[in-house]
């Protein structure tokens, strides 16, 4: 079933209509694949997004659109003991596009807006990767997801004008423009909009706060598993750019024609390449630099002299963060074998389960505890309103997770997003939440909404 015709600022678009599984009655209208800024081919390749063109017609919004270049072996989620069936696995540079979810078209609905920075390290995912339906109807919410570049094409800079860098994070600007200019015509309210993100997407939110470029297009943000220290941030970013160039036989005797020969280059050769670069730095080498206008310095520096964008912030982490997941990611599913051989107390040889867990507290704790902590601590200086959480619960539809493993990265995205009101997904098998599940999702969805509509006053109760 399609749902009406929007129109919005470059053209009419045809979306389509989801459900969830207890509240059939309440159609969510639902846009994929709505183009937010101008495809980066060509010339626009490894630049600051430009506006989107506009279309004629109506442009058939029913169907997800391409994700992003990268390496979709990252997003092998059966491995990884996830429940998300991805729809397709098509990637293209024509990527920059928005989904919204809308439990009403009305333009004078001024519904708050969540709109979703994804995760994947800043080198994989999709605004996509699951649907927001249950999280719209059950909290009268419009919710945006959408696509940014990743890796390479996202954060190569040569620290000077030729190649500034940070196109990822311009991408979610232009994004949010998108949704300043576009929202009120999905029944959403611009002067309302709430960032939230996990992983990498709570990364990109701290630096949202730091940036200038943001300010005013945001009006509070939640940060799940990840502030900017989470991640690197690269000070020279040009010498991994020249070790890009070597490997895809460019030259580097100026950045003005070493640039203009990776913009020849395929995708396809890029992500092969950064693979290998990938393995050499063992740390994902295309992130986050300054590039003086929307990052003006370190963030530490700006964290330092409270140069913080002040606006209402929540964030939190899992209470073990690295007990799954992120471990089989990183280092296989030997790793729980192989930290035992590494960390085994000969003299307590019955006592193995206790070093793993202070192992994989302690890597937690410094990826993303400490972060949080600081984060809040430095917000709150400079005269914010923070909220700090840890979520305990773990989902029941992991079955072959060991009993050790507490709530894990990403745990939280799926009770966030509705999951449990959904469509049962079939990977790898059929996949039931169970009614704690749909409680602790209510729950947990309330206090986002809550979050997004009234801010300060209705979130005391986290």
């Amino acid at each position: 079933m399609d749902s009406p015709v929007v129109n919005t600022v470059n053209g009419q678009v045809r979306g389509t209509i989801k459900l969830t599984t207890d509240l059939p009655d309440k159609p969510i209208y639902t846009y994929y694949a709505i183009p937010y800024a101008a495809p980066p081919l060509g010339e626009l390749r490894l630049r600051p997004p430009e506006p989107a063109f506009p279309w004629g017609g109506v442009r058939d919004g029913t169907k997800l659109g391409p994700f992003c270049p990268q390496d979709m072996s990252l997003m092998e989620m059966e491995g990884l003991e996830v429940p998300i069936k991805l729809e397709h696995t098509n990637t293209s540079e024509d990527c920059l596009t928005i989904n919204v979810y809308s439990p009403t078209l009305a333009e004078n609905a001024a519904l708050p807006v969540l709109l979703y920075i994804h995760g994947g390290g800043l080198m994989a995912g999709m605004g996509s990767h699951h649907g927001f339906e249950g999280l719209a109807a059950h909290q009268d919410v419009v919710v945006v997801t959408f696509n940014y570049r990743l890796g390479m094409l996202g954060f190569l800079s040569t620290g000077d004008k030729y190649a500034p860098g940070n196109y990822g994070l311009l991408d979610q600007v232009q994004a949010m423009v998108w949704v300043r200019d576009n929202i009120q015509r999905f029944g959403g309210n611009p002067d309302k909009v709430t960032l939230f993100g996990e992983s990498a997407g709570g990364v990109s939110i701290s630096y949202h706060y730091l940036s200038p470029m943001s300010k005013g297009l945001f009006h509070r943000g939640i940060s799940q598993s990840g502030i900017w220290q989470t991640m690197p941030f690269n000070t020279n970013p040009l010498s991994v750019a020249k070790s890009l160039a070597d490997e895809l036989k460019c030259t580097t005797m100026t950045t003005a024609a070493m640039m203009a020969c990776l913009r020849t280059k395929s995708f396809d050769e890029i992500i092969d390449k950064s693979n290998v670069l990938l393995e050499r730095y063992a740390v994902e080498p295309f992130v986050p630099t300054i590039d003086g206008k929307f990052m003006r310095a370190h963030p530490m520096d700006l964290f330092e002299r409270g140069d913080i964008n002040k606006v209402d912030y929540i964030v939190g982490v899992n209470n073990h963060e690295f007990g799954w997941m992120l471990a089989l990611a990183v280092a296989g599913e030997n790793y729980g074998s192989a930290i035992l051989e590494e960390y085994r107390d000969p003299e307590k040889p019955d006592d193995p389960m206790a070093i793993q867990n202070q192992f994989t507290q302690m890597y937690g704790d410094s990826m993303f505890v400490a972060p949080a902590v600081l984060a809040a601590e430095k917000h709150t200086a400079a005269g914010a309103r923070v909220f700090l959480y840890e979520n305990q619960y773990r989902p029941s539809v992991f079955r072959r997770r060991p009993d050790w493993a507490g709530s894990d990265h990403f745990d939280d995205m799926y009770m966030v997003s509705g999951l449990p009101f959904m469509e049962p997904y079939d990977l790898p098998e059929p996949v039931s939440y169970n009614e704690d599940d749909k409680k602790v999702s209510l729950e947990i969805m309330s206090y986002w909404a809550n979050f997004a509509r009234t801010g300060y006053e209705l979130v005391a109760t986290i």
